[in-house]
């Protein structure tokens, strides 16, 4: 299927596709590899394969199940709620140290730049998903403190796992130019108090969303004694 390329390239196309089949919803949380089945379909080794799947593990998007599987990760609604409950605090800090400091004007246009591809309409989820993290990390990795950034990034897996759960006909609207402009204008304020509230804000509201449709999608989940 991919004949001509080297092994590393083989790799990387396959990491690709991993990605895109679980940001479309084609492999869904929760979903088993089959290993087998799919280094057959892509005409690849099953070494190639695991190199691939080891990567996309390293993203937070796939799980070993303790039996040497890889699933597709899924998070309940506590784990989404403790995500957020991190998330906030490490973000108010990130953009109360930007707000204090005399460049705040320069990293608020940094980050404004950072959304405006936001604005195009042509974007796919993915696409929009990763402008959507990188806008939030870069509002950690302008503070330059590495401890923080770190703990952010820790959260980059499960925070990319709950938006496509969510699917791309609700996160899309979540993941908006206009819904992450409030946070650019609190820091070139210089208020601390405003940047404070206006990223609980921020958070609380999705966190609320997203807890929701994880609950939601627990509850249509088929009973395990059902008949």
């Amino acid at each position: 299927m991919w004949a001509g390329f080297d092994r590393r390239s083989l790799r990387e196309r396959c990491i690709a596709y991993l990605r895109d089949e679980i940001v479309t919803g084609r492999l869904q949380p929760g979903e088993h590899i089959k290993e087998v089945q799919l280094s057959d379909a892509l005409g690849i080794s099953r070494g190639t394969l695991r190199e691939a799947l080891r990567s996309i593990e390293h993203e937070g998007l796939l799980v070993n199940d303790g039996k040497g599987h890889m699933r597709v990760r899924t998070l309940t609604a506590k784990e989404i709620a403790d995500v957020f409950e991190v998330r906030t605090a490490l973000e108010v800090l990130a953009a109360s140290k930007l707000a204090e400091d005399p460049r705040r004007e320069e990293f608020a246009a940094s980050l404004q730049g950072k959304l405006k591809p936001l604005r195009r309409r042509d974007l796919d989820f993915g696409e929009r998903i990763e402008l959507d993290i990188g806008f939030h990390a870069l509002l950690c990795e302008l503070t330059g403190n590495s401890t923080l950034i770190a703990a952010w990034r820790n959260l980059i897996g499960q925070i990319r796992m709950m938006i496509i759960a969510a699917g791309s006909k609700t996160a899309v609207d979540r993941m908006r130019y206009a819904e992450h402009l409030p946070i650019v204008d609190a820091i070139r304020s210089g208020d601390v108090d405003a940047v404070r509230d206006t990223i609980t804000e921020h958070m609380s509201d999705f966190a609320q969303r997203y807890v929701a449709d994880a609950r939601a999608g627990q509850a249509a989940e088929p009973s395990p004694h059902a008949p």
